[in-house]
């Protein structure tokens, strides 16, 4: 990426960086790691952990500040509703995150498309901000970019977690609870990315990709619901 991309990413993110090498850190994906091996280069993977943990407590304290009548059980899926790969992947196709991406010709072809690089990309960015300007330019970032559909989720009654919905979806429609199937997992213990089906029967409806297997359950719910909600609300 050009020194005018970055120029014009920071200035998309409204966030002048300190160190502009931890968010050329965070928009390098494995892949581009793979293509143009480098000790000077690294993924942005261990962004995203600490960006995944970032989101949780930054919205867990906003909801449970502005929604102080609701309890434990509704606070957990209204905070699964904003942070899932889905809600995530929306905001970074918003926002363009893609478009800088570090990432190999190969994945290029399919990133502005896939929720799970999308999702990733939007965890990194917060963890580079959080490390480059602190927690109030972080939580300040968060607020705008992400927890502003807060209160239309709520009225629209959208409080059930993914994989909730599309069980309830599924028992009233197909009269069966959907079950989930490990499909794949690679990468070394430390660092695997699984990839999980969620079936309706022997049939499969949807796949998703996460960096645990409960991740990629919800994952792959949450594609699931995109194929089976629409038809079930007609």
């Amino acid at each position: 990426m050009t020194i005018d991309k970055f120029s014009e990413l920071q200035e998309k993110l409204n966030i002048k960086f300190n160190d502009v090498s931890i968010l050329q850190r965070a928009l390098t994906h494995r892949s581009y790691i793979n293509e143009n091996p480098s000790p000077d280069l690294k993924s942005n993977e261990r962004l995203e952990f600490l960006g995944d943990a970032i989101l949780q407590y930054l919205t867990s304290e906003h909801i449970f500040k502005e929604y102080d009548s609701y309890p434990e059980g509704e606070l957990t899926n209204l905070r699964a509703r904003l942070v899932n790969t889905v809600s995530l992947a929306t905001e970074s196709s918003r926002l363009g995150l893609s478009e800088y991406l570090f990432i190999s010709n190969g994945e290029r072809e399919i990133a502005s498309e896939s929720n799970h690089i999308l999702a990733n990309t939007f965890e990194a960015t917060v963890a580079a901000i959080y490390l480059d300007q602190g927690m109030k330019a972080c939580s300040d970032f968060v607020n705008k970019e992400l927890l502003y559909k807060t209160e239309d989720i709520v009225q629209k009654g959208e409080l059930k977690d993914p994989k909730s919905l599309f069980q309830e979806i599924s028992q009233e429609k197909f009269l069966t609870t959907p079950n989930y199937k490990l499909i794949e997992d690679d990468g070394p213990d430390h660092d695997k990315t699984f990839v999980v089906g969620a079936y309706i029967g022997k049939k499969l409806i949807a796949e998703g990709k996460g960096s645990s297997k409960r991740k990629a359950e919800q994952s792959a719910a949450e594609n699931a619901l995109q194929k089976v909600k629409p038809e079930f609300d007609k």
